[in-house]
Order: structure tokens, then sequence, then C-alpha cells
């Protein structure tokens, strides 16, 4: 998850996402975006193993998303996932799932991301929480992700509120 631009995972819908409509079930789309934000985190160097071996997970704390249109057997899509604020223990992620791949310029620009069009099939706002694995408590955020992600220090945070802001914002028709 790289500040201020965007991983892309591509996905092929399987057999096993569908349900008895033929369309992917809907905590399938959930799942998408988990293996999204996984990859996004390995393309920086910070897998998500390495840190369940250093005590640390990623729990969701609030999760805020829109279905725009169905998902079927066989379709090619992208999860997009990008970094936009990060606090001491928690940060906030948009993600996509699309049908065409994003163009360089889109995945440079954070400009609209969470805007739907023809090619947007779902998209979500995510608040997750650093939590140390023994105790189940609220930790910072491991200097390695923030580092390697390139977000700027903890110090040059406080400065920088709107950068800062992990709070989930309802979609509204221009989401739409």
């Amino acid at each position: 998850m790289r500040w201020n631009s965007t991983s892309c995972l591509p996905i092929d819908v399987q057999f096993e996402d569908i349900d008895g409509g033929g369309v992917v079930h809907h905590p399938n789309y959930l799942k998408y975006l988990e293996r999204g934000r996984c990859q996004a985190m390995r393309e920086i160097g910070v897998p998500f193993e390495g840190c369940l071996k250093d005590g640390v997970a990623f729990v969701v704390a609030e999760l805020n998303s829109k279905y725009l249109r169905p998902l079927q057997l066989g379709q090619r899509v992208f999860v997009l996932t990008r970094l936009v604020a990060m606090r001491k223990s928690s940060f906030k992620v948009h993600q996509k799932i699309v049908i065409q791949p994003p163009s360089d310029a889109e995945r440079s620009s954070g400009e609209g991301f969470l805007n739907g069009n023809s090619g947007t099939s779902f998209m979500a706002q995510i608040r997750l929480v650093a939590v140390d694995l023994k105790n189940a408590k609220p930790i910072l955020v491991p200097e390695s992700l923030r580092l390697a992600g390139g977000c700027p220090s903890h110090d040059e945070l406080a400065c920088m509120p709107a950068w800062t802001d992990v709070r989930l914002t309802p979609f509204n028709q221009d989401n739409n």
C-alpha cells in the first residue's frame, strides 16, 4: 500500500465464488478486497505473513461499502487499493473492484477514486487497526510498513490533518 498510489490485483471469478443466481456471492467481494490489501503489502516489501510472524495483525474496525453491479463467472476483475490516511495505530484504505484495468494516470491519481462509473462493480472505505496478536490490543502501525509505504512520519502526519482523517464518510449519489 504505497502512500498516494494505487495497487492493482487481477482476479478471475471462479465457480466457487458464485451463488445460485450465477453472480458473485456478496461476502466474496470482501475476500477480494482482503486479497488486494495483502497484494499491496507484498508490493512494498512488507508481506502480511511477515507481520503475523512479528505478532502484528490488521483488524477491520470499520467498513463502508457499496455494491454497484454484479460480477459473473469467468470475468476478470481488478481490485484497486489505495492508502489514503494514517494515524498512530490505524489507517484508512479505499478500494474498488473494476472490470477494466486502470490506466497509468488513474493509478497515480487519487482524484475521484471512489466515484463509481460504468466499470466499477464495488467500492469500499475501510479503517484498519494494528493489533498485537498476544493481547489483541491496538498498537502503533509498524514503522516498517509506514516507511515501506512511503508514509510521512508520525510527527509529519500531525501537521497534515487531511492525511490523518481515518473517519469513513457515507457514499452519496455523487459516488454512484
